[in-house]
């Protein structure tokens, strides 16, 4: 027999729209314009728990300070210095990633950042 049980609604874990965004944007890397539909959900999520706002405000602001950074690298990457800027901005948005996926899997809030915006904590 299984040992898998199965939680009624709403019983799960209440960060789980914020692991589904984090893992949408990580997929962003492949199928590139995904990611909207990860900021679309987070603004949708938002207002229903305190610690999961906590994530959705991080992942939005991920969203949005990424498209700065990589549309300055594109930009940029005619005079040659943009592969650097695109290079900070691959493993920037992966740090926040990984770190915010841990976060949610303790169900902890993000409190803040460090590392200049690099890491959840």
């Amino acid at each position: 027999m299984s040992d898998t049980k199965i939680m009624p609604p709403g019983q799960g874990n209440p960060l789980q729209p914020a692991i589904i965004i984090y893992l949408v944007y990580a997929g962003s890397f492949f199928v590139p314009f995904v990611a909207i539909g990860g900021l679309v959900y987070a603004y949708v999520e938002r207002g229903k728990d305190p610690v999961l706002d906590s994530h959705l405000d991080f992942q939005i602001r991920t969203f949005w300070w990424g498209l700065l950074i990589l549309t300055i690298g594109i930009i940029l990457t005619f005079i040659l210095i943009g592969m650097l800027v695109i290079l900070f901005w691959v493993v920037w948005t992966v740090v926040r990633i990984i770190t915010g996926i841990q976060l949610a899997q303790k169900q902890q809030p993000v409190s803040g950042v460090e590392l200049f915006g690099l890491k959840a904590v």
